[in-house]
């Protein structure tokens, strides 16, 4: 994987990503994300708004369309307005600074139909009168924003000769969109308008969408401003601890921001610090990052800044890094504070927060935001999320978070895929089915495989939950929090987009789906339903092990500890029926031993004392 940050020499401060891509995404079919800056600042002098506008006076702008039927702009108070497109999203209510006097509205799923069917939704909405900014040669325009994106075009146009010639900034378009398919909410954009309207007493701003004849979404519009770039402003954005732009270099993967991770993957993965920085003013700024780390007590447990870069207006934003690594030995939750400095300005501090645990792997921010439908009337899909082994594991179970909408009684099962960077994951085992109880709504569910799968450092897995076609939609999986990448449905018969049966998507959220490492994730049922023995057990580490005939062929014994880690491995060519261990060795806890055949493998509880 590829991911270059460029700074771009244009009125718009660009981030360029390049990513791999499993197929289309489900919702972005370009191989780059353009963004905007849109993020939390901390300016040493704050920008003087010059003009404004907050939508609670219709007659400020003009509406117009060439939609077919017609359908226009609109502005719109209710802030649930938009529930029905947005439900399981995190886009609705809105949450713009003032929603309850008005905001800009367009909605094309409101048309229905289907896509290139005649009946396109284009539209402007341009202020009323011109804005004059002759005493302001250094500008940006801002606004509050909203949308989901499906092949439908919006963009912001200004121009500095009241209309007579218009400079158009893009943010999607039917080939994708900046950063992911669902918004912000809101979400901030900024533009550096100087060199259109900067100076000009002539100033036209206008909001364009089209939904090029496509069955797409919405977008709404709030709190409009311009502003005088000031002297000295910074602006810290895409924040992250696992090493998304740069550290994956050197740890290999894709550098996830893993919200639970295990000891045994942060040894060789240890957290990496990144952010970009943006100088926000005129005035040049040497810059830096600079990060902090507390443990669960509150205490300082790490401390780090980045190399200094000189940020100015031909060089405007880069990517930070903190020169060292953190790999706590302790289990527990650490917040991470991140913050940028330069000369004259410093921004906001950014917080983030991670948990080091024993055995559970995951990705999702543990606050259930929607969900994806598995189990369905049209189908069974397959929902899925990408995770980079850094240290060799067993996974003995799959936990997912069941929606409390979903229905008791309803079967599932988990899938352990290889991720392919180059195509659809390959298949490598599932689980036995799991019945729905009325306990687990709303809950965390572990879904045991059957023994234990190794997993090998260096491969990347996809984990996944799958389900059943039925008369009426029967489960649902819970999402939590925006993706970076590798997250993943299977559309088996649901037509979530044009691609047809058995097409991988991508997904702009994490759904809830986590890899677990405990051999106690294990079912009861695996653990004692056998015909081997395994005595006296507890021991001093002399057992015997008595096959009761169950294995009659090659057989490979294994132990294992409880950070999954081989402590004894011994092959038998043909077994006798029972056979002396001497694992006196092994320090007194609890372990799993691994019996394997050609045609069965089974496992013990076994205790040392």
């Amino acid at each position: 994987m590829k991911k270059i940050l460029l700074t771009i020499l244009s009125c718009v401060i660009v981030l360029c990503v390049f990513a791999k891509q499993k197929h289309a995404i489900n919702a972005n079919f370009s191989n780059n994300k353009d963004l905007v800056t849109h993020s939390s600042s901390n300016n040493s002098i704050a920008s003087t708004v010059i003009w404004q506008d907050d939508f609670s006076n219709s007659s400020n702008w003009i509406m117009s369309n060439s939609s077919i039927p017609p359908l226009d702009w609109s502005i719109e108070t209710d802030p649930n307005l938009n529930s029905a497109v947005g439900v399981g999203t995190g886009l609705t209510p809105v949450n713009f600074s003032s929603f309850n006097n008005g905001y800009l509205y367009i909605n094309s799923d409101a048309t229905g139909g289907g896509d290139n069917d005649g009946t396109p939704v284009e539209a402007t909405a341009t202020c009323a009168s011109s804005i004059d900014l002759s005493a302001w040669p250094y500008v940006q325009l801002s606004f509050e924003h909203n949308y989901r994106w499906w092949q439908d075009t919006r963009s912001v146009r200004v121009s500095g000769d009241s209309g007579l010639t218009w400079t158009e900034f893009t943010i999607t378009d039917a080939n994708g969109y900046p950063n992911l398919q669902n918004s912000g909410n809101p979400e901030v954009s900024t533009y550096d308008i100087s060199s259109i309207a900067g100076g000009q007493s002539n100033v036209m701003i206008q909001f364009y969408y089209n939904d090029n004849d496509i069955w797409a979404w919405y977008w709404t519009v709030d709190d409009v401003t311009i502003s005088e770039i000031p002297d000295n402003a910074l602006e810290i954005s895409e924040e992250v601890q696992g090493g998304w732009w740069v550290g994956y270099l050197n740890s290999g993967g894709d550098g996830y921001d893993y919200t639970l991770k295990p000891l045994s993957q942060l040894s060789s993965n240890p957290y990496s610090f990144e952010a970009v920085l943006r100088n926000a003013g005129l005035a040049p700024q040497n810059t830096y990052l600079n990060i902090e780390v507390y443990d669960y007590s509150g205490s300082l447990v790490h401390s780090n800044v980045s190399n200094s870069t000189l940020l100015d207006l031909s060089f405007p934003q880069d990517t930070f890094v903190a020169q060292s690594t953190y790999a706590p030995s302790i289990i527990g939750t650490y917040d991470i504070s991140m913050w940028g400095i330069g000369d004259s300005a410093m921004t906001s501090v950014v917080n983030l927060q991670t948990t080091v645990t024993d055995y559970i792997y995951g990705r999702d921010e543990n606050n259930p935001s929607g969900y994806w439908r598995v189990g369905r009337s049209c189908g069974g899909m397959v929902l899925g999320v990408k995770y980079d082994l850094y240290a060799n594991e067993t996974l003995y179970g799959i936990d997912v978070h069941i929606n409390d909408q979903s229905v008791v009684g309803t079967n599932m099962y988990a899938i352990l895929y290889e991720d392919d960077p180059n195509g659809d994951p390959i298949y490598l085992t599932q689980t036995d089915d799991y019945t729905i109880t009325a306990a687990d709504l709303g809950a965390w569910v572990t879904i045991p495989f059957d023994g234990g799968e190794p997993l090998i450092n260096g491969t990347p897995y996809v984990a996944a939950v799958a389900g059943y076609a039925n008369p009426i939609d029967t489960f649902q999986i819970s999402v939590s929090g925006l993706s970076q990448a590798g997250t993943y449905i299977q559309d088996n018969g649901c037509d979530i987009g044009s691609n047809g049966f058995g097409y991988w998507y991508n997904i702009s959220d994490i759904p809830m789906i986590r890899m677990n490492f405990d051999p106690s994730a294990l079912s009861i049922e695996h653990m004692i339903d056998y015909k081997f023995s395994v005595s006296p057990n507890p021991s001093n580490g002399n057992v015997i092990l008595d096959f009761n005939k169950v294995i009659k062929d090659q057989c490979q014994v294994t132990v294992v500890n409880m950070l999954g880690e081989v402590v004894y491995s011994n092959f038998f060519n043909i077994p006798n029926e029972k056979v002396n261990l001497d694992l006196t060795f092994l320090q007194s806890g609890i372990y799993i031993l691994e019996l394997e055949g050609l045609h069965n493998k089974m496992l013990e509880k076994i205790v040392v004392e």
